[in-house]
């Protein structure tokens, strides 16, 4: 499907719902989300399942069940149909390019202490990193925002490739040099078989900004592989805010970078100002069509709406989102007190069983210095998320439908910018989204080039 009606679809799409989409669930009872709905719609998600509610976000799943408002299976539909898939599609990759995977000692060893969410993460990534390097004849990566070097692990180790790592956190570099020596050490000790690179992982303790210039970042890369001609290519997982936009305009002002591979994450730290500074729109398309975003649109894209499906599902987890009715109503409270309080910090609190909103407010006060709230105002709110918490939850619920329309709007403005300035892009789906809700991968390339 063209990129450029896919993404006007979506904004499109976006507009129509935009009072809803930039709304805190917080604000429920402040600003009476509820009557943002249309009366076809509120009447409907009166009477919903909360099984239905689950497979309305479900948009692989059919509809079945009570009739739903035409409007609202026309979004779906739309959903369904330009927004980019979500389900994770397998990445081909030839038996020769990881050998090693067959060696159970060596990944057995080298999965020690790595969560699950990131061996999965970090699996994928370093075929896709490897494949690309293969087909652009280019073995220097450079891993951008490398925590404690895994992925860089992976790639050198696993790969037999280059590798540099940029790491803003400090404690993070050194302790990433630390595990290098100590991995190196007992492959060695255990005589577990691996690639032997000949090159040491260098680990750069550096912040990347935005205000960051082409030739600052090159000499920074020349200089770790000691190679003033070198040729390497750029891996993000998970990129936060600014540093994922920041990135792809180094690879497409620098000749020297062939090729990058991001998952990005935390949309609502980008900048969103339409400044020449911006993050946010990136290409010509967007800024000629004038698309801006919100902030608080933006932290929507961020949640992990497959997650939120299951818990749907479960009557234990769908219980426990009462907490969202009791934020709003504390909100309220806060507000008619002191509307200073507004959108005050005020920390998690867990919900079990026996948490009522009266203990809930007590937690919360206590844990935050806030002012003793009136009693008969407490006892009020706890009577009306009786009835109403379900609501709450069903508001929620619609804006996690809407987010991949903003998620969408972000990544296709990246897809169009790269392609506007000459390079192959795509954005795959490389992740299962049950364990990584951020799953969609840019992957581009300046074959053509090389």
């Amino acid at each position: 499907m063209d990129i450029e009606k896919r993404l006007l679809t979506c904004h499109k799409v976006y507009q129509t719902f935009y009072n809803v989409l930039n709304s805190y669930v917080s604000d429920y009872y402040v600003e009476n989300h509820w009557n943002k709905l249309s009366t076809s719609w509120s009447n409907h998600f009166e009477e919903i399942k909360i099984s239905e509610l689950s497979d309305l976000l479900n948009l692989s799943k059919p509809l079945n069940g009570m009739v739903h408002p035409l409007t609202l299976l026309c979004l779906r539909s739309v959903l369904d149909n330009f927004t980019l898939p979500r389900r994770r599609a397998d990445l081909p990759i030839s038996p020769e390019i990881s050998p090693f995977k067959d060696n159970k000692k060596f990944m057995n060893f080298f999965w020690k202490n790595v969560k699950l969410k990131k061996r999965h993460e970090i699996d994928i990534m370093a075929k896709l990193c490897y494949r690309l390097a293969k087909e652009t004849n280019c073995f220097h990566i450079v891993d951008i925002g490398s925590g404690v070097g895994h992925l860089s692990r992976m790639l050198s180790y696993g790969y037999g490739i280059k590798v540099c790592t940029v790491e803003a956190v400090e404690a993070f570099t050194k302790l990433a040099e630390s595990m290098d020596s100590n991995f190196e050490n007992a492959l060695t000790k255990r005589n577990i078989c691996h690639i032997k690179n000949t090159f040491k992982t260098v680990h750069i303790n550096k912040r990347i900004t935005k205000d960051i210039t082409v030739q600052d970042f090159l000499t920074i890369v020349q200089n770790a592989f000691d190679n003033k001609n070198v040729r390497f290519g750029i891996v993000g997982l998970h990129p936060c805010g600014d540093l994922g936009a920041t990135l792809l305009k180094l690879y497409m002002e620098c000749p020297n970078i062939v090729f990058i591979n991001i998952a990005s994450c935390c949309y609502m730290k980008i900048t969103l100002n339409p400044t020449t500074e911006s993050c946010f729109p990136l290409s010509n398309f967007c800024k000629a069509q004038n698309i801006v975003l919100s902030y608080l649109v933006c932290e929507i894209a961020c949640h992990a709406i497959e997650n939120y499906s299951e818990k749907l599902k479960n009557d234990a987890e769908y219980e426990k989102l009462k907490i969202h009715a009791y934020r709003a109503a504390l909100e309220d409270l806060l507000t008619s007190v002191d509307p200073e309080l507004k959108h005050s910090i005020v920390g998690s609190v867990k919900y079990t069983d026996n948490l009522t909103f009266v203990n809930y407010v007590k937690k919360v006060c206590d844990n935050n210095n806030l002012p003793n709230l009136p009693d008969e105002k407490v006892l009020f709110y706890e009577d009306l998320i009786t009835t109403t918490w379900r609501k709450v939850v069903s508001f929620y619920s619609i804006r996690l439908l809407l987010a991949p329309l903003v998620e969408n709007i972000i990544l296709l403005d990246r897809w169009l910018y790269v392609t506007e300035n000459g390079s192959e892009c795509k954005i795959l789906p490389l992740f299962d989204c049950n364990i990584s809700p951020r799953n969609l991968v840019l992957s581009a390339n300046k074959r053509k080039d090389v």
